[in-house]
């Protein structure tokens, strides 16, 4: 009986660990703006979507696809994802999880 509840405890204890340690990707990469790169900072793309313009900063941690980051111009069309939720500014201020070069 003892041995019992001592391996049930441990097999809660291991599943509340690994639930713990883990992340939702989703709540990492929220879908942002599609849009075309106007300016081109030290540490941040200014992209202007459709009807928003959105000061894009990118870390170590920020995804490329398509292009190396030193290799994005002004002009080239982008598609983006948030590491959190914008700050509400103008223009808005976001962290980018991932940028894509679309054309």
């Amino acid at each position: 009986m003892l041995r019992r509840t001592l391996i049930s405890g441990i097999s809660v204890l291991g599943l509340l660990l690994c639930l713990g340690c883990s992340y939702d990707e989703d709540n990492v990469n929220i879908e942002g703006i599609t849009g075309e790169i106007e300016e081109i900072k030290e540490d941040s793309f200014l992209i202007q979507g459709s009807d928003i313009e959105v000061d894009l900063k990118y870390t170590s941690d920020t995804v490329f696809n398509g292009k190396e980051r030193s290799k994005f111009v002004i002009g080239d069309k982008v598609k983006t994802w948030y590491a959190s939720q914008p700050l509400e500014s103008n223009p808005l201020q976001a962290t980018a999880s991932k940028i894509e070069f679309i054309e």
